[in-house]
Order: structure tokens, then sequence, then C-alpha cells
């Protein structure tokens, strides 16, 4: 006996130094001596698991738990081996097994989290990583896991807790320094992040993933370059990890570089094609290139693969805008395609109808934004916000951005509360604004970037309007209302909208313009300088499609000493140029009779708007925000709206500033209309002085008198449902 019991402690001495193989021929000749030794089959079997033979330790295992099913270290050790061999249920119920014999048994209750957040479930994984480090102070790993399943529920307030408290347990614990970095990437709090992974990698420097996320935070702080610095470095350190490329193609992306953003998201799937995330971005910067049928492709394949990203398929959905021959009844269509996928499941939730209060005090009115801010969302509904309370409405504003500027300030000043939401989940937005209980929700975004129509589907208020900030039905059954107007919806047309429709008696929007006179004088047209007329575009190239470029071609050989301004941040980037140059060349446009200029400050676009003679609107998406600067500049618009929403602005706008000959019924009457603009060098003049004081003093400009009829729409909506 004392034979066996020294070769035991010679063999447990061994393992515990790592020494498996001198450890496994002590045990086995204890077996061979004492077949039944439940000890020495347990512990040959935990050598076999850690030298990556789980099927041997499970037949051992089991060996020593017939011998004695009172040992709990024997179960959650076959627990442990079950799940590497992908047998989860099974080693649940070892593990569970473990913590009856033992209830205090810390390890087994980690062990087995890690078995239940394997099968996805993951509120019973939390609750058993809360117990192992609730039995065990100091259990670091458990709180740190935790924190990860607790991030993937999106309890992302709760997640920080439990890395901080895995950080006080063990402040060198570089894996929950980074991934408390990505959880505040993820909450909006870049600076936050930075510090955090700075902390990780002080602790090792070549960590890839928080460098990777490091780029992130110093990309939503500005700092591009040090961005760029952290994403090359995370690459360097782990050429194989395809995420690290991607955070390189998001950060050529801000910075407008389209072609090495492109780049580098076509290496990263090339390491992992399966990346969803890749081809979505890849996609986005296709759209921006104007690329439209590879920017479908690209989010056809992201959807394929994870077909759950809302995101892409609001962009899906908004790319349809852009295609020539667009009919409202398509839009309708695709916009109801997101609802049913990603809408409906939240029907069953609305918040119901009360009884109506309009009439009984101040309406309260919520809107939900990420544009509470100088962005042309926020430019179109500024002063109507600054004016509503004094139609008795009390406003509640859900922001969510973090950053502010002077636009925001106002809207600031106009609301009842501010309430920040940036990097909350859509479920956790929506459970705050039920909270609130306003009247009316508005949206100001739609499926646009910081959309939030996962927050609208889940109906928060009894109430809900889309206004001002997508330029489409929304397509979701729980949006009620659309701001709209009789130009861009016209009689008959209801049919083609998700929402009833609110008809505004001018304009949906009222404009905010840049500067002042002294900043943006008006000037007389250029070409009476003597120079040649000077047409110009000053919209997204998505916009630009074969219809429009050949009506310019049309335009230029009309008008033969004439020169077409290109003006948009995608230009910024030298490799999109040159696609556009050899695009403008197959239209049968001479490249050298094009100026193409990128991202300038606002001053200086207006001053751009100010430098042509004719502005020519891209078709079937017609410019909003670079109508209405072009307008305020002085200078006339030639516009071919079509039966959409997206395709009518210009034609709206025009209209409500009284300005004629614009507006084509088909592309030869828009070629004969740029013609007519640019031979009459007076008409443009009379123009110039005349229509910035029309938009000044009309309804384009005029908040109050929006917020009037706004105010009263709503109202009625209210005592309507």
């Amino acid at each position: 006996m004392a034979t066996i019991q020294e070769a035991m402690a010679a063999a447990v001495a061994h393992h515990q130094a790592g020494r498996l193989a001198q450890a496994a021929a002590l045990y086995h000749a204890v077996l061979d001596a004492m077949p039944g030794h439940a000890d020495a089959a347990h512990l040959l079997g935990v050598v076999h698991l850690q030298s990556g033979q789980p099927e041997r330790a499970v037949t051992l295992i089991r060996g020593a738990i017939q011998q004695n099913h009172r040992v709990a270290d024997y179960h959650d050790n076959l627990g442990s081996a079950l799940k590497a061999l992908g047998r989860l249920e099974e080693a649940v119920a070892a593990h569970r097994q473990a913590v009856r014999l033992r209830p205090e048994f810390a390890q087994a209750l980690y062990n087995l989290g890690n078995a239940l957040e394997a099968l996805g479930r993951l509120e019973e994984a939390a609750t058993a990583f809360r117990q192992a480090a609730a039995r065990r102070p100091g259990y670091a790993r458990a709180r740190f896991n935790l924190g990860n399943v607790l991030a993937a529920l999106g309890q992302r307030a709760d997640a920080d807790d439990a890395y901080r408290a895995a950080l006080a347990d063990d402040p060198t614990f570089v894996e929950a320094h980074a991934n408390r970095g990505s959880l505040l990437l993820a909450l909006d709090r870049p600076q936050d992040a930075a510090a955090a992974l700075a902390r990780a990698l002080a602790l090792r420097p070549d960590h890839a993933p928080a460098l990777s996320n490091l780029a992130a935070a110093r990309l939503a702080l500005g700092d591009r370059d040090r961005a760029e610095s952290a994403a090359r470095h995370a690459i360097a350190s782990r050429p194989d990890l395809a995420d690290c490329l991607l955070r390189l193609g998001e950060v050529r992306q801000r910075a407008d570089r389209l072609g090495a953003a492109a780049d580098a998201y076509r290496a990263a799937l090339a390491l992992n094609p399966a990346l969803a995330e890749a081809h979505a971005n890849l996609a986005l910067v296709r759209q921006g290139q104007g690329l439209l049928d590879a920017a479908e492709l690209g989010n056809r394949r992201a959807l394929a693969l994870d077909p759950s990203l809302a995101d892409v398929r609001s962009n899906q959905a908004y790319l349809l805008l852009f295609r020539p021959g667009v009919t409202a009844a398509a839009v309708l269509e695709a916009h109801r395609d997101w609802d049913r996928v990603h809408g409906a499941p939240h029907r069953g939730r609305w918040v119901k109808p009360g009884k109506a209060t309009a009439g009984k005090g101040p309406l309260t009115v919520a809107i939900l934004s990420g544009d509470f801010r100088r962005h042309p969302a926020g430019l179109f509904a500024i002063r109507t916000v600054e004016a509503l309370p004094a139609h008795d409405i009390r406003l509640l504003l859900y922001a969510n951005q973090t950053e502010s500027d002077d636009v925001t300030d106002r809207f600031r000043k106009a609301a009842a509360r501010w309430i920040p939401v940036a990097g909350l989940p859509d479920a956790e937005v929506a459970s705050r604004i039920r909270h609130d209980r306003p009247d009316v929700l508005i949206d100001l975004a739609g499926h646009n970037a910081r959309g939030r129509p996962g927050v609208f589907a889940r109906k928060p208020a009894p109430v809900q309007v889309a206004w001002s900030g997508y330029m489409a039905t929304t397509g979701l059954a729980a949006m009620d209302a659309l701001v709209a107007d009789r130009h861009h919806v016209p009689d008959g047309m209801e049919a083609f909208y998700a929402e009833r429709v609110l008809r505004m008696p001018d304009a949906f929007i009222a404009y905010d313009p840049p500067g002042d006179d002294t900043e943006l004088p008006l000037t007389p047209p250029p070409c009476l300088s003597g120079g040649p007329v000077t047409f110009g575009s000053f919209n997204i190239l998505t916009k630009l499609n074969d219809d429009v470029l050949a009506a310019w071609a049309a335009i230029l050989r009309r008008v033969p000493d004439s020169r077409l301004l290109m003006k948009t941040k995608a230009l910024s980037c030298p490799a999109t140029a040159d696609l556009w140059r050899g695009r403008l060349a197959a239209a049968g446009i001479d490249p050298g009779r094009v100026t193409m200029v990128g991202a300038t400050n606002s001053l200086d676009h207006m001053r751009r708007c100010a430098s042509v003679d004719v502005a020519l609107d891209p078709f079937p998406f017609s410019g909003s925000t670079t109508t209405l600067e072009t307008m305020w500049m002085g200078v006339p618009v030639v516009t071919l709206p079509g039966e959409t929403f997206s395709s009518r602005h210009s034609l709206a706008f025009l209209t409500v500033a009284g300005v004629e000959g614009c507006i084509a019924s088909d592309p030869a009457d828009y070629v004969d209309r740029a013609v007519a603009w640019a031979s009459d060098p007076q008409r443009l003049a009379e123009l110039r002085r005349t229509l910035r004081s029309r938009m000044a003093a009309g309804p384009l400009c005029d908040g109050n008198r929006l917020a009037a009829a706004l105010a009263a729409e709503l109202r009625a909506l209210t005592l309507a449902h």
C-alpha cells in the first residue's frame, strides 16, 4: 500500500510540474497494480485531456466515476473532456452533477458557465459565472467571462461592471483591459476605450485586437494618423487576422481614401471570405464610388453570410433609391422587406395607444436622432424644433451621438430633456422611451447612418412619425405617419407609403443656411466675367448614373466652351477621381473640361457653389441639401423629378421658392433647360440678386410656420389614435 501511495505522490508531483509523460507512466503503473484505483484513473484521464486526447480522457474518468461517483472533481473534469469533444449537453450535465456534490465548487460553476455559453444559453451562463465569482473571492477569470456574456446579451453597463471587477482582482489581466476597451468603444466612449486599450497594450504591446480597437477609438476621436498607425501595428502583429485589415479599411474609408480602403477589405476577405462585415464595408466603399452593382453584390454576400445584419438590409433598401427607372412601388417593397425580417418579431410588444391627451396640456414629443448637429438632417429640422415649444410642445430629445457643435447647443436649448443614447442597444433605447411615455416619437434618420429603425420597430411610443432625415417610406408597420408635402407626395401616391402621409403646407423642412452675407456675399454669375459657362454638380457619386452622364454630355456638346465642376468628398480619393475620369470619357465627356474637387469646409463649399453658373441635379435621386445650398448662392438647379420621394427634392424647393424654368419633364427637356439657362446671362444675374432674399423671407426658411403646421398635425394624429 505504501508503494501505491508513494507512486501516486510522485505521479502527482510530476503532473503538477507539467511533466505529463512521467506522470502518465506512474498512473499506469498504479492502475496495473490496482485496476480499480479511481484517483489514478481520474488523473490519467486529466493527463490525456491536457494532451489533447479528450476521448481517452472520457473513458478513463468514467471508469473512475464507476468506482466512486461521489467525487465532484471527477464529474467536473468529465464535463471538460466532453466539452472538448463538442458534446456540450453532456458536459453541462456533468458540471451540474459536480456542483450538486459540492455546492461551493467555484471551478465547476465556472466550467458550467463555459459549457452553457458554448451552447448559446447566455442567461444561464451568466448565472453560473456570477455564482462562481461569489464562491471564490478574487476569481478574476469568472468575472471576465461574465463580462463577455453580458456584453453578448447587450447588457453593456453590467458587462463593464464585471470587467472592472475582474481588473480589481487582477490589474494585470490583459484580456480584461482589451475586452473592456472594445465594450467602451461599442458604448461610444472612445476616450475611455483608448485608455483601457492603452493599459492592455502596456502589458502586451503586440496585442493585435487591442491595437485594432485602439485604431477605431483614435479614429472616433479624430486622430486619423495615429489610428492608421495602430491599425498597421495590429496587422504587423497578426498578419493572419482579417479583423485587423478590416479596421485599417475603416480608417482609410473615414479619411475618404476609398481605393485604399477597398484594398484593405479585399485583403481581409482573402484571409476570411466569410467575414460578412468586410463584404458590407466594401459594399459601402463601392456605393460611395458610385458603383451600384458592386455595392448591391457586396450587400447580398454579407446578408447571405449573416441575415441578421439589419444595417446591411437598410443599405440595400436605400441603394434602390439611386437606380434608374426605380418606382415608388419597388421602394415600398424593399423597405417592407426590412420590416418583415427585423420588425415583425417585435409586433406583439408594441405600446398600445393610451387615452388621448391632445388639448389637455402640452403634447410631449420625443425625437430620436444621431444628427442633432451640423448635418443635413439637423439643419433641415433645427428651426422647426426651436419653434415647437411655442406651440405647446414639450420636447424630449434622444441623442444618438457623442459629438456636439453650435447646432447641437441650439437643439439642447429647445429641449425640456436631453437624453444621450449613443452606444445603447435598440432594446434599451426603446425601454427608456417607453418609460418616459411620450405622446409622439419622431424619427430623423430612417435607414440612414445613425438611424435606429430597430427602436421604432419595437414601437415604444403610441404614435411614431418619420420626418426629414430619410427620403423614402421607412416600410415599418410600426411607423404611423410620414411628414411630407404635396410636392414630394402628390395626391394619389399615398398607397406607396407604409405610413399615413402628413402634408405640410409648403415644404416638409425649414432650411437653416450656413454663414451670413458677410461670410458668403452674393457674386455675379461667373460667365459674366467673360469666362466660359460653368455647370456644376455637388452631389455624391452614388447619384450619378449612365443616364445622368449622357444628359451632361449632351449639354456640354450644346455649349461647346463650357466646363463642368464636380465636387464631393469621395473625389478626395485619387483612385476614385481616376475611376470617374474614365467613366466621363466613356460617356463622351472630355475629362479635360471637368474640374474635380473633394472635401472642403462648409464655407469653402458654399463658395464653390457660387463658382458655377448652372447646377445640374442628378436623377432619379435628386439633391436635397446640395440643392438648397446652391440656391442660397443664387444658382439655378435644373432637375428631372420622378415618382419617388427622393427624386422630388429639387422640384419641391424650387417650386416653394418660386424659381421657374428649372423643372424638366424628360431627359431631352433637362438638356434644353440647362442650355437655356447657360444662354441667358442676364437671367442668371437676376436670379443671383433675388433668390436668397426670397428664400430667407419665404416658407423654405420659416421654422415657425412649419412648426405650427407640424404641431397641429401631431395633435390630430394623437387624437386619431
